[in-house]
């Protein structure tokens, strides 16, 4: 079984899309969405392809990021680092404008204290396109930190990367019987 060192995953956290005058057919999400509890569930199997030193990139948004850091040690790893993506959009509630996602880094087993890639930013400021999709910098920013390297909830596929997902063909089996 393969071992990862990076898991890179946009979990479909259980958002509901709002109804607006101004797009009045955006009642649905684009995608399904999980419960708080499969999305921390996953860990249980998910820790048989982690290597020794793992390190994970999570996404969430405002909403969920209290939750995020309960997904990140239920899956057994330590948080570390909160990278922000401006998207330089998005939209307005509560007298906020939405337009900043996070990316919590965090690891199991070791780090290194100065590792020899390029410094990854806590800020990246990159134009948000379709729906959910996040841009190539990050992936880009997170490649020299290992391999092999698996993205999780992945809508594509992409060289260099394994992926697990409902929209691709996986290259792992999780409990819920999707993949492989």
């Amino acid at each position: 079984m393969k071992k990862y060192q990076i898991i890179y995953a946009d979990p479909p956290w259980p958002v509901e899309k709002i109804i607006r005058k101004v797009r009045p057919n955006q009642t649905a999400m684009d995608y399904p969405t999980m419960s708080l509890t499969d999305i921390r569930n996953l860990g249980i199997d998910l820790r048989s392809y982690m290597a020794d030193d793992c390190k994970l990139f999570l996404w969430t948004t405002h909403k969920f990021l209290p939750e995020a850091f309960g997904v990140m040690v239920a899956w057994g790893f330590k948080y570390q680092r909160t990278i922000t993506w401006d998207k330089q959009n998005g939209m307005c509630l509560f007298g906020f404008h939405h337009r900043t996602e996070f990316l919590l880094f965090g690891y199991r087993g070791k780090i290194a204290m100065y590792p020899s890639q390029k410094a990854f930013p806590t800020i990246v400021v990159a134009k948000s396109n379709r729906h959910s999709e996040k841009p190539q910098v990050f992936r880009d920013l997170i490649e020299p930190f290992g391999e092999p390297r698996i993205e999780l909830f992945a809508r594509q596929k992409v060289e260099g990367w394994d992926c697990w997902g409902n929209e691709v063909e996986s290259d792992i089996v999780l409990p819920n019987g999707e993949g492989e």
